[in-house]
Formats: C-alpha cells, structure tokens, sequence
C-alpha cells in the first residue's frame, strides 16, 4: 500500500510496532528504485492515544493491520488486535475526519453462495464453526459499519489470498516458497487469489471514489490448490504435484486435533483449521469489482511478479 501511495506521490505516515520487521518495505523500495520518504510512527492500534497522534493530519487512513492465526491459543489476542484495535482505528478515524480504507478477508464473508458463488452479500447463516480469525475478521467489519453510522467515510475491500513479496515465510508468502520447492501432494480444495499490487492500486482507488460503499470483494481467480501448484511447475519447473491426499484420513487428524486444541495442546505444526480449509472448495465472485470497471492480475501474473522480487532480494 505504502509503495502505490508513494508512486502516486503522496506523503505516507507508517505505524509500525517497535517490534516489526521492515525488510519487506525496504526491498520494495529497492526494487521500485524508490526514495524512502516515509514518516515511521512506532505505536500500536491497541493504544487509542497514541493511534490518535499516529492518524492526526492524515486524511486518508489505510488500516492494513491485523493478526492472522487459526491457533485456539490465540483467541483473546485476535480479538485485541482485530476487533480493538480496528475500533481504535475507527474512533480516531471519525475524530480526526479521516477516510478510512479498511482491509478486510474473504474470511469475514457470509457463507451462503449465489449461483455457486460467494459474493459481497452471502448470508453470515452462523458464527458456529467458523474460526476464530474469521469472527475476528467479522467482528472488525461491524465496528467499520458501526463507525459509518456515526459519520465515518469508509470503505471495506476482501481480498482473497494475497500473493505478492513480503516477510519471506509469513502469511502467504509461506504458500509462494512452498510452491518453489514444489510439492507431490496435494488436496481437492480451491480459494481465491489476488495480486498484491491489485489490492494496493484498487484500495487507493476505491478510497477516492465517494459514492462507493460496503463491502468489495478482490478476487483475481479462483483456483484449485492443484492448479495452483501445478502453476509452479510450469513457470519455474519446481516438483509436480501430483498424489492426491484423501480427505477422510485428514479429517480423522482433525477431529482429534480438534479435542487437542480445546486444552491448548497440539502436536503439530498445522491446525485442525488449515487442515479444513484445504479441502475446502470455495469461489468468491469479483463483478461488484468488474462492474466497477476495474481488471485483475492473473495468478500467473502474481507469481511471477512475486519471484522477480525474491529473486532480486536473494540475489543482491
């Protein structure tokens, strides 16, 4: 977001824990031979005042922060950070008469499809079996709307799984490297995917356009995991897949991680929810975006603008 903003020529204010990594940033703005005019607040959403100071002067906010995490350890912190922290960012928002630019989840989307498709108005039918992350994601949306009806000027984007460079091996970019490796076994889900560069260019875009409102899903295709992978075989001749994993040995796994995560206990490196959601066929419908007159990046597209940066940040 920061690097669109920037290419635009638009002074850009970051906050930024003093914990967090700036390598991805800083590779961007090699990568795009671009000057580092930004102006680092170190603070956090959680604290409304200095959030406050942090938003003061600034009369487009883009609240991109949030805690990803399907671990049942982590209940209480996605809901500081997710939910707080997004009504933090709402309050100090509406004070300050900021337009806030909200990036939500394909997670906070209702899970009725129409005509085979999820859209912007899926019915939420229950919070019953969905994860934690995704009430998180949920629960932020209705403090955007909440603070909409007291004034606020906002918008809301969905993006799908977003590929793009970033903290190498976090979030999704941990997907991208396991495709470079290549993988022989796969499962019969699918997801929507998204370029990086879509979700900055249509956020901004969407952020100047007033008569915009709710909810936009971003979705550049939807695809199966086998398809996917197999994406990366072809473009960069890492492994096949192809053994398909059974779903009802993984769901056995499941059930009884399930139990485990319920004492806070599991033995694996996964979740019982990553194991879901990999034999989960989802598809997400982008015309609320195309009748908008706006046009996707292919995941193709994705994927190889993504290696161009790693490759450029491994080989220096």
């Amino acid at each position: 977001m920061a690097i669109e903003l920037l290419k635009a020529g638009k002074k850009v204010r970051v906050l930024h824990r003093n914990s967090s990594s700036l390598v991805a940033l800083e590779q961007l703005l090699r990568y795009y031979s671009l000057p580092d005019t930004i102006d680092y607040f170190e603070g956090d959403i959680t604290d409304p005042i200095i959030l406050s100071e942090a938003i003061k002067d600034c009369t487009q906010v883009y609240h991109c922060a949030a805690l990803v995490s399907f671990d049942a350890a982590h209940t209480s912190l996605l809901r500081e950070n997710n939910v707080l922290g997004t009504n933090n960012v709402v309050n100090a928002c509406i004070a300050n008469k900021s337009k806030l630019v909200y990036i939500s989840s394909t997670a906070s989307i209702g899970d009725v499809a129409v005509e085979g498709e999820r859209t912007e108005e899926s019915v939420w039918t229950s919070d019953k079996g969905k994860s934690d992350y995704a009430l998180s994601k949920r629960y932020a949306e209705m403090e955007v709307f909440r603070g909409i009806q007291e004034g606020l000027d906002a918008v809301i984007v969905n993006p799908g799984v977003i590929l793009g460079p970033g903290n190498w091996g976090n979030s999704s970019t941990s997907i991208f490297l396991s495709g470079l490796k290549g993988l022989t076994f796969y499962t019969s889900g699918s997801n929507g995917f998204v370029d990086a560069r879509d979700v900055a260019e249509m956020a901004i875009s969407l952020s100047n356009k007033p008569s915009v409102i709710g909810r936009h899903l971003l979705i550049g295709e939807n695809i199966s995991f086998k398809g996917f992978f197999t994406l990366f075989h072809q473009l960069f001749e890492s492994k096949k897949p192809t053994i398909s994993i059974p779903k009802k040995p993984v769901f056995f796994i499941v059930r009884l991680l399930s139990l485990l995560e319920k004492v806070r206990l599991n033995p694996l490196k996964v979740t019982s929810e990553n194991l879901r959601s990999a034999y989960r066929k989802v598809v997400y419908s982008n015309q609320k975006m195309t009748g908008l007159g706006y046009e996707f990046r292919s995941v193709k597209e994705a994927l190889i603008y993504t290696n161009e940066v790693y490759q450029a940040q491994h080989n220096r």
